[in-house]
């Protein structure tokens, strides 16, 4: 991978009284997309941005989510359909939104127990399943979540057809401090979390974990089976938790401690050790926080934060982490790679920025 920092553009995306996570996403034409939320004389609603032909269009979906502690999940189908998935903010049940030919938005309810009841659910982290030719998985909508009925368990709620199967992931850890769901290059499914409960003690930990999905488990079409296990043990105050998508060879976790103010990286590639790296860190209240991981076209592992107002671009280069600031903002950061190489990047409260990064003199 070629040495060269990222330029970057910045755009106004909305004006509007954007509040201050976002979720983006590139289409399969290597445009981005935002889903956010915009504050209402009814409270928070979700909304969705495009850029077409240099131009940004605004969709707003109907659906109202629940404060502004977990991103609103965007994926695309292999036909360029956009798809979303929240938790709500009256009922607290996880939300499946599938974008309509006539441009409204179709909205349910995930039944998340056992697939035929609904039941009030947390941290909700939601991909369309990579289209690999590969029936009946290919373009399956797939939610991960805590099921708070069932002891704050994690959970995949996984739709085939025009039913979902609910698969458990984890056993009840009462905690809800995070989750991620992520597809690998393969279809390979995985979700990074946190268990225990923070005390506000420095002793109690909240320990990261990493559950994947069993190879061959689920060939007859039936739910998927996970196995798990702690990659960071030490972890004590958790805040959010960001796992790459469509990477290869590696995996990418970014997280962030709120007593420490820090935002550490755990990775892995093949056929070597996984390894945990400080990213970033600071002494204050507006330290680094709410991370967002990426990786490009070559494999190379990115982490966009924010850090007393300044949005922060960091990369994994041979010696370490190197980190390059992007713009003034306070806002969650959301990271994705197009195809072409391209950096989008997401922010803002108040208004919502894009920035677009292409290779320039390093």
């Amino acid at each position: 991978m070629p040495t060269q920092t990222l330029q970057f553009t910045l755009e106004t995306v909305d004006d509007s009284a954007v509040l201050g996570q976002s979720f983006l996403a590139v289409d399969g034409a290597g445009e981005p997309a935002v889903a956010y939320a915009i504050g209402t004389a009814t409270g928070a609603a979700v909304r969705v941005a495009r850029r077409q032909n240099g131009q940004w269009t605004h969709e707003d979906t109907g659906g109202f989510p629940s404060g502004d502690d977990v991103r609103i999940s965007l994926s695309f189908d292999s036909g360029g359909v956009p798809h979303i998935a929240y938790r709500d903010g009256d009922s607290g049940n996880a939300i499946f939104g599938t974008r309509r030919d006539d441009g409204g938005w179709s909205l349910e309810a995930i039944p998340t127990q056992a697939g035929h009841i609904v039941r009030a659910a947390a941290d909700v982290s939601m991909q369309i399943e990579p289209n690999l030719n590969d029936p009946p998985f290919a373009d399956t909508p797939t939610v991960g979540y805590r099921d708070a009925f069932d002891g704050d368990s994690a959970a995949v709620a996984r739709k085939v057809g025009e039913s979902w199967q609910i698969s458990k992931v984890d056993a009840p850890s009462d905690a809800r401090t995070g989750l991620s769901l992520a597809f690998d290059s393969s279809a390979g499914l995985r979700l990074a979390y946190f268990q225990g409960f923070d005390d506000g003690s420095p002793v109690i930990p909240q320990p990261l974990k990493l559950a994947q999905e069993e190879v061959g488990a689920a060939e007859d079409g039936s739910p998927p089976t996970f196995v798990n296990g702690v990659i960071d043990p030490d972890f004590r105050a958790a805040e959010s938790v960001s796992m790459a998508r469509g990477l290869f060879s590696k995996m990418l976790v970014a997280y962030a401690d709120v007593r420490t103010r820090t935002v550490r990286a755990w990775f892995s590639s093949f056929g070597s050790e996984p390894r945990i790296e400080v990213v970033a860190e600071g002494n204050d209240a507006n330290g680094p926080r709410f991370p967002s991981a990426a990786g490009d076209r070559h494999q190379t592992l990115f982490i966009a934060y924010l850090d007393d107002g300044q949005v922060v671009l960091a990369r994994r280069g041979t010696s370490g982490w190197t980190s390059q600031p992007v713009a003034t903002g306070d806002g969650w950061p959301s990271l994705e790679f197009g195809k072409d190489g391209t950096a989008h990047l997401a922010y803002g409260t108040g208004t919502l920025m894009y920035a677009r990064g292409t290779a320039g003199p390093g």
